[in-house]
């Protein structure tokens, strides 16, 4: 069991699936901490009007913090205590790896799409990246194990 577990979370159903697997995986007194990391933006024009890369970040971390929020809910029901963040960063793998260390996180649980071959090559893997360069121990889930916890 772990004290302090980092759930890095993007906008899909299966990563938002690994909040199931947290209650076989915090101990008690234990903590999760919900993460989602947002791309830096550049200011755009729009018919004539410009929109600030800062406002588009503004916007897509209020988006986000709903997400995390309710989810952070559900994992209060289950007495489980969770906080939020919300980041922006270049580099996702190195935020998340940066945020674990930053917290003290004793495990990364996360979601991986399990790409293999060109794929893997095309859009490379988060999860594989982080794993890398973290000295925080990094379990992965896949859809099919997310599938499983789902069922039981």
């Amino acid at each position: 069991m772990y004290q302090k577990i980092l759930v890095p979370l993007d906008n899909s159903d299966d990563s938002r699936s690994v909040v199931k697997a947290l209650s076989g995986l915090v101990g008690e007194g234990g903590e999760a901490i919900l993460l989602h990391v947002i791309s830096p933006e550049r200011t755009r024009e729009t018919g004539g009007f410009k929109v600030l890369g800062t406002q588009i970040e503004e916007e897509a971390r209020d988006r986000a913090m709903v997400h995390l929020n309710r989810l952070s809910s559900e994992l209060s029901e289950a007495s489980i205590k969770a906080s939020c963040a919300v980041v922006v960063s270049k580099s996702v793998s190195q935020c998340i790896d940066d945020y674990a260390s930053k917290e003290g996180a004793d495990l990364i649980a996360m979601y991986t799409s399990g790409r293999t071959g060109l794929a893997k090559l095309l859009k490379g893997s988060v999860t594989a990246d982080v794993k890398k360069r973290s000295s925080v121990e990094v379990q992965s889930f896949d859809s099919s194990e997310l599938a499983a916890l789902g069922s039981s």
